[in-house]
């Protein structure tokens, strides 16, 4: 209770200065020099890049530091005009603080927010508040102000700054929605229970009434949460999410509207996706037909992704609604799972997502993810090779969004422990020719020679091969069996290449597997392991269908796994304590290397390192194992 009075008070000193207080002394920002006052004509003309020019020119003439600060205050406003903010930066902080204006100010201080600067940016935008700040420019304090105080997840007041908007704006919809997002994913019960009675009869304080509706209900605490609703439609205040409100007040009638023994799938099971839909569901239904053998019985309940006409959005909620799953497995491709995460973060089911759609989970605490992922591999295979004394670096990637993606994460994580980045070298992705590229990495171009007017113009190769110690080729297994004999052929001896998931081909191996005694690649799942884990579910896998797993099902089978042996402890009695058991979940001992999921719900995976030795692939330890 003290810390709701306190934040009470705490919000009603932030009304008063809102309301007056005394000013800070304005600065001009156009003064009687001739050139100056050309910018500022330039400026208002709409020619930006013309008064660009002036001002720089007036800056390298001009030793009047009041005259100075108008430029430079003039200048970070094009800049920021022009959403070039870190070149904003540099001129307004080269203002000194006393010839500092309100408008200068706030144009600082937007910039430190929009280059992620929040921090800083929070602590020169507060003092606005004491000013009285044209209208448009108040609105755009109240909105940088909430964009900082998110990000530092100082929720309470974001909320707070996103109350004052809503005075400010004829839009109220999108503010109501960045509240709702806030009251729904980012606070604790705590929070929102002092953010409903701060805010009572306000919209944003409705909703945050109903937030703890839905969350007693979701903990099957029906009473409580039949009395937040009653109290909620006792007010005349109108907000956004009304019918949730009166669905949440019909469920309160249904006893146990929860059914403890199912949970809902989402894949494709027709169209042209269906077999891998397929495939996902063979290593589903065996780890269920494991798990009733011994245990009380579960069910899935499937739905198709690929019926047309039908969201996956909506296919959530009458997994939530109709079926009352505890949970729900999928969807597999990345064009409906968006969807279908944010109403499962609504209806606060808890959903372990398949797709490598990115960012997924950061959509909610209800939302986990696991899935073989860019990142997990380009970390795994860098600190291997930095355990393994590899000192410098070449990359040689395709030209197309799988080779720009890992090549630029794989620099990224390398530059984090140190290693050497020699050369970035792509190649088009059709391409069976990779001589040029090979020269390139060599340091041997026919350009380099033809123009260099005497051998001392050539580098020096810092090795006596190549000038690296390993070469990463984020490519598939078909490239793969083209390039590597050319390497060897035109002289990149000796050198560990570094491979993606891709890399994991019998076809690899029969046509190159000589030319990759050094290679090291990884991937999530390899059948041949033999780990505990993996024996026991490939054979299980042979028994049952009479054929080969693929990744999909034994990624299906852990997370069919993972969930079951959750629901069978009886403690795990709502969608809640689900959720928060699978946050928790530590030591799992996964056939794809989950070990359990991290504070964004994105699976933890420890992932097989693998090599080629006498015609066939084979695991090796990783260097804290050797």
């Amino acid at each position: 209770m003290k810390r709701i009075i306190g934040l009470a008070l705490f919000m009603t000193l932030f009304v008063t200065l809102l309301n007056g207080g005394p000013g800070i002394a304005r600065g001009a920002t156009e003064n009687d020099n001739p050139a100056l006052a050309y910018g500022k004509e330039l400026y208002d003309k709409g020619d930006l890049n013309q008064a660009l020019a002036v001002l720089r020119t007036f800056l390298q003439q001009s030793t009047d530091p009041a005259e100075n600060a108008g430029a430079y205050a003039l200048i970070g406003r094009i800049f920021v005009q022009k959403q070039q903010y870190p070149d904003a930066l540099l001129y307004l902080q080269r203002i000194p603080q006393l010839l500092r204006t309100p408008q200068s100010t706030l144009l600082l201080g937007q910039s430190l927010v929009e280059t992620d600067q929040y921090a800083a940016g929070l602590e020169l935008l507060r003092p606005l508040l004491n000013e009285q700040l044209p209208y448009a420019d108040r609105t755009t304090l109240f909105r940088l102000l909430t964009v900082a105080s998110q990000e530092e997840q100082h929720y309470l007041l974001a909320l707070f700054y996103l109350q004052q908007q809503l005075a400010l704006s004829a839009q109220p919809a999108r503010i109501l929605a960045q509240a709702h997002e806030i009251l729904q994913n980012r606070i604790d019960d705590t929070a929102l229970a002092e953010a409903a009675f701060m805010w009572q009869g306000t919209e944003i304080g409705q909703d945050a009434r109903l937030q703890l509706a839905r969350r007693a209900l979701v903990q099957q605490q029906t009473e409580q949460a039949r009395r937040h609703l009653e109290q909620l439609f006792s007010s005349s205040v109108r907000f956004p999410y009304w019918q949730e409100a009166e669905l949440l007040l019909q469920r309160t009638t249904v006893d146990s509207w929860i059914s403890r023994d199912s949970i809902g799938i989402l894949l494709p099971l027709s169209g042209p996706y269906a077999s891998y839909g397929e495939l996902v569901r063979k290593g589903l239904e065996l780890a269920l037909q494991e798990h009733n053998k011994t245990r009380l019985p579960i069910r899935f309940i499937y739905r198709d992704t690929a019926v047309e006409g039908v969201s996956p959005a909506q296919l959530v909620s009458g997994l939530s609604d109709d079926d009352k799953v505890m949970a729900i497995i999928g969807p597999l491709l990345g064009s409906s799972t968006a969807d279908a995460a944010h109403r499962a973060q609504r209806e606060m089911v808890p959903m372990i997502a398949l797709s490598q759609t990115s960012v997924l989970p950061e959509i909610g605490n209800f939302i986990f993810r696991d899935t073989l992922t860019a990142e997990q591999q380009v970390e795994t295979l860098v600190d291997y090779a930095i355990k393994t004394n590899h000192i410098s670096f070449s990359i040689l990637y395709p030209d197309n969004r799988l080779g720009q993606q890992m090549s630029e994460l794989f620099a990224a994580a390398l530059q984090k422990q140190g290693g050497e980045i020699v050369d970035i070298i792509s190649y088009p992705e059709d391409s069976t020719d990779f001589r040029q590229q090979i020269q390139e990495l060599m340091w041997e171009t026919d350009e380099a020679s033809s123009t260099a007017d005497n051998p001392e113009d050539i580098p020096e190769l810092e090795y006596p091969l190549a000038p690296f110690h390993a070469l990463f080729i984020p490519d598939y297994a078909d490239r793969i069996s083209q390039i590597v004999p050319q390497l060897v052929f035109y002289g990149i001896k000796d050198v560990t290449l570094l491979g993606i998931n891709g890399w994991n081909s019998a076809e690899l191996v029969d046509r190159a597997g000589r030319f990759l005694k050094d290679a090291v690649f990884v991937d999530a799942f390899f059948a041949d392991s033999q780990k505990p884990e993996v024996l026991r579910f490939v054979e299980l896998y042979r028994q049952v269908y009479r054929e080969e797993p693929s990744i999909l099902e034994a990624q299906a089978f852990d997370v069919a796994t993972m969930i079951l042996q959750i629901m069978d402890d009886p403690a795990v009695a709502n969608r809640d304590d689900l959720r928060r058991r699978l946050a928790e979940l530590q030591g799992f001992r996964g056939v794809t290397g989950t070990a359990g999921f991290d504070a964004f719900g994105e699976a933890i995976k420890h992932l097989s390192l693998l090599t080629v030795k006498r015609g066939r692939i084979v695991e090796i330890q990783a260097p804290d194992e050797l």
